[in-house]
């Protein structure tokens, strides 16, 4: 076969090139193009002496570049590659994967593309030494494990089968229940296939789990290893802000979490929760707002103390003292009336604030958000309305806070009501249909004359009452 050489003159501006890349600091692309020239040249060796020492002196910021570069190439080879196979080219697509493995050769998905290939065009063999090269790079792809029994299988290499066919067993553990049994169902067969006891078989399981479990341990050892690194702290610290808007994000769902109001929240919804979270600090005497004021805004106390204050007939009452944890402004922000009292700052201090435009359109997107929202609120507003009674009690005469507590009660009259009805009540409280009809099964109706005593004040509160028709006076 004959040799077909450049013309010398094409050769030295190729090498001119090289050099002058070299010299504006880019030594991994002279390389390249020196190793091009060295293949083209009837005398390469000098040149590929040269690339070789340019290659040394690449710093380590090119050397990040240039695997980024083949990172990149290696991807749109597989890209390619996958067109390819789309348009009925297979042999270009082979060689896209295999230029892929060049490019980057310890990328699984390269051999993994490439034995998906062979596996569908009547290839088993060429196909199970590419699943096994990519098992080898990757042993935790649960359908690599899959695809690589199927092409042992089908040349009849039982124990190879068996051996990730086991391996997709024990990766299986998060699918469904029927692909696990489907998993466990190949190994039984495989197993008898090639004669295996079930000793050897638990034996091959425990084998085989501690190879995977031992590629879990390195990579968590080396994510420890590398985010533990004061170069990579640097690096992000200098690359981008979004880590450290992250990080507040998750130091404000910390904070919020051991307000015991927010106990029963998930960490996505405290998540929600602190994104729509403002830090907002207040001086001592200061009014966050005012009784009959607008406003809907919800206020969260971090440090300090907070008073809340109405008018009353015998002077400005303190309502309630609230400090670290407490919730307040949700009666507003619930029925969207006016400031029912007045908060100030008695001390200094912080709190978060939650805007209620914000928390509207969180909970009409999130209903779990919601509902988890409306837990607190209704709990801080049976504190304040128990804080409340007792500050009336103090004000008003020993003898003109008594109840008739001794007084009968007027027990309702047992009615009856189709379920449909009691739906349709309930309907109305924004519940799911699950939860009406939850509702609607386990309700009991009574009724109640006019100016009965339903209950008083100190009793045990067993029930929970909803009103179908007419009105109730607390």
């Amino acid at each position: 076969m004959d040799t077909v050489h450049l013309h010398p003159s094409l050769l030295d501006r190729l090498t001119a090139i090289a050099r002058r890349l070299a010299a504006v600091g880019r030594p991994a692309e002279a390389a390249d193009l020196l190793e091009v020239a060295a293949v083209l040249s009837p005398q390469g060796a000098h040149l590929l002496d040269e690339a070789e020492s340019l290659r040394q002196q690449t710093a380590p910021e090119s050397l990040e570049r240039e695997l980024k570069r083949r990172n990149l190439e290696s991807s749109h080879a597989i890209g390619m590659g996958n067109i390819f196979i789309s348009r009925g080219e297979l042999d270009r697509a082979v060689e896209m994967f295999d230029f892929a493995k060049l490019r980057i050769p310890f990328h699984y998905l390269a051999y993994s593309a490439s034995g998906f290939l062979h596996l569908k065009h009547g290839d088993p063999a060429t196909a199970l030494q590419e699943f096994s090269q990519a098992r080898r790079l990757n042993p935790l792809d649960l359908r690599l494990a899959v695809e690589t029994s199927r092409a042992a299988l089908q040349l009849e290499s039982y124990r190879v089968a068996l051996e990730h066919a086991i391996d997709a067993m024990l990766l299986s553990q998060w699918e469904t229940d029927r692909e696990q049994e489907q998993d466990r169902r190949r190994v039984t067969t495989l197993a008898r296939l090639c004669n295996t006891s079930d000793k050897e078989v638990d034996a091959l399981t425990r084998e085989r789990a501690k190879a995977l479990q031992k590629a879990c341990d390195h990579v968590a050892l080396s994510q420890a290893r590398i985010f533990s690194s004061r170069q990579l702290r640097r690096r992000r610290k200098a690359v981008a802000r979004r880590p450290a808007e992250r990080d507040q994000i998750i130091e404000r769902a910390s904070e919020l979490r051991l307000a015991p109001v927010f106990h029963h929240f998930g960490d996505e919804q405290l998540i929600a929760l602190a994104r729509l979270a403002h830090k907002v600090d207040f001086e001592e005497a200061q009014v966050l707002f005012r009784e009959d004021g607008d406003g809907r805004d919800i206020y969260l106390v971090r440090s300090g103390t907070v008073h809340v204050t109405r008018r009353t007939p015998a002077g400005t009452q303190v309502l309630s003292t609230l400090g670290k944890g407490s919730l307040f402004g949700e009666v507003s922000f619930l029925d969207g009336s006016p400031r029912s009292a007045t908060a100030f700052g008695v001390t200094r201090g912080s709190l978060y604030l939650f805007l209620a435009q914000d928390l509207d359109q969180a909970m009409a997107e999130d209903r779990e958000l919601a509902v988890g929202l409306l837990w607190p609120y209704w709990q801080t507003l049976s504190d304040k309305v128990r804080a409340a009674n007792a500050q009336m009690n103090e004000l008003l005469a020993p003898g003109a806070a008594e109840v008739a507590v001794h007084e009968d009660h007027g027990h309702g009259t047992p009615v009856s009501l189709s379920t449909e009805e009691k739906i349709e009540v309930l309907h109305e409280q924004g519940l799911s249909a699950q939860e009406l009809r939850l509702l609607a099964t386990y309700s009991q109706e009574e009724r109640f004359d006019a100016e009965a005593l339903i209950f008083t004040e100190g009793e045990r509160g067993d029930k929970l009452y909803i009103v179908v028709d007419g009105q109730v006076r607390i």
